[in-house]
């Protein structure tokens, strides 16, 4: 079966779907991509950096996607959100305003992500399955995604709500329960896994000193910005410094690098909620094999995290962490054993390919739920 995947040019900036993108290409799935990631891509040097030159996969023109639909060449349609982006990688009002003049015209619809299939089922065009990949901060689903998500097999969203009606606050005054409990039994849970081989272009993941050997107590260097739970933990931080190193993004920017190379000498890691519960370094820190201090979940997940087994779960707004940072501190064996698993299950099930095969797999069991 060949997957069509309609993505965006937002390179690392929709990083879940990309990262879902190059886990399909890790998996050696047969499937087009449009558009061309490596050729109208911007945001390049995003936060994340995703490798997409090595991937294997397949970029036709919008003409020859169009042209296999037309013949069913496509078991299978992966599509993103349908979301407009009016400044196009730029900045100021009259980017802004271009562009947006620009795609309001009917002959040059916004040719991205989920707008692209939204404009085939406004059309008629005869579409093979379909399922959607909301990879957005936000704990609901926008108005303009409602085509995609009643037509969709499945509906997989992060920061999924654990009362799923809560998804649909912005529209869900039209539509009766029975329409509701409908469209809920579409959503899947789905996470933002990370890459391999992306994270290696920084850092040798087979060298990574024993849990005894590190030096650094606790370090937390995720970005605080619009983020009142990092807030919260950077004054926990600052409490805890006269009892043990602590390293923290008041001590300056660092390079990927630097980064990496502070993990590896780490005992604690912390990655705390942002804009969502979801964060790229709730997967990549324990890749380092350091003890995983993580916002307990306050969203449905497909993952397996379990608090004192593989991570520690900690409150929201870090009220626990001189505690619990004191209890595993002063207990080196019972960290050592507890940081291991995590970092055995984030190599072996939070990757990129394991988030491709979750993907196709749930797909398929939904799809072939619906068969005769």
């Amino acid at each position: 079966m060949k997957i069509l995947v309609i993505g965006s040019p937002k390179r690392d900036f929709h990083v879940g779907f990309d990262a879902l993108v190059l886990g399909l290409a890790r998996l050696g799935a047969d499937f087009d991509h449009y558009p061309n990631i490596l050729t109208q891509s911007y945001g390049h040097t995003g936060t994340y950096q995703l490798s997409f030159d090595t991937a294997r996969i397949s970029y036709p023109d919008f003409r020859t996607v169009e042209e296999n639909l037309g013949r069913g060449r496509y078991g299978l349609v992966i599509t993103m959100v349908s979301r407009v982006d009016y400044r196009g990688g730029r900045h100021g009002y009259l980017s802004y305003l271009s562009r947006r003049l620009k795609f309001s015209l009917p002959s040059n619809r916004p040719r991205m992500g989920g707008s692209i299939v939204s404009e085939w089922i406004r059309k008629g065009v005869k579409l093979p399955p379909f399922i959607v990949v909301d990879d957005l901060d936000d704990p609901f689903i926008h108005p303009v995604d409602y085509a995609l998500l009643k037509r969709c097999a499945v509906y997989f969203k992060r920061e999924l709500p654990f009362n799923r009606f809560q998804a649909f606050r912005l529209f869900r005054f039209h539509l009766e329960n029975e329409e509701l409990m409908a469209l809920a039994s579409k959503l899947r849970p789905v996470w933002i896994s990370y890459d391999r081989p992306s994270i290696e272009a920084f850092a040798d993941l087979d060298s990574v000193p024993p849990y005894c050997e590190r030096e650094i107590d606790i370090t937390f260097l995720g970005s605080t910005h619009a983020s009142y739970s990092r807030q919260m933990l950077i004054k926990a931080l600052d409490g805890l410094k006269k009892r043990y190193r602590v390293i923290t993004p008041e001590g300056g920017r660092k390079t990927k690098g630097e980064f990496y190379d502070a993990l590896k000498r780490s005992r604690i890691v912390i990655s705390m909620d942002g804009r969502g519960w979801d964060a790229t370094k709730h997967y990549e820190l324990p890749l380092f094999g350091g003890l995983l201090f993580i916002a307990r979940p306050t969203v449905e997940t497909a993952i397996g995290l379990k608090d004192g087994h593989n991570c520690v779960f900690i409150d929201n707004h870090a009220k626990d962490l001189e505690g619990l940072a004191g209890r595993y501190l002063s207990n080196p064996s019972l960290s050592a054993e507890i940081a291991q698993r995590g970092m055995d299950f984030a190599r072996n099930e939070l990757g990129n390919a394991r988030l491709a095969e979750y993907v196709l797999k749930t797909a398929g069991e939904a799809l072939k739920g619906d068969a005769p």
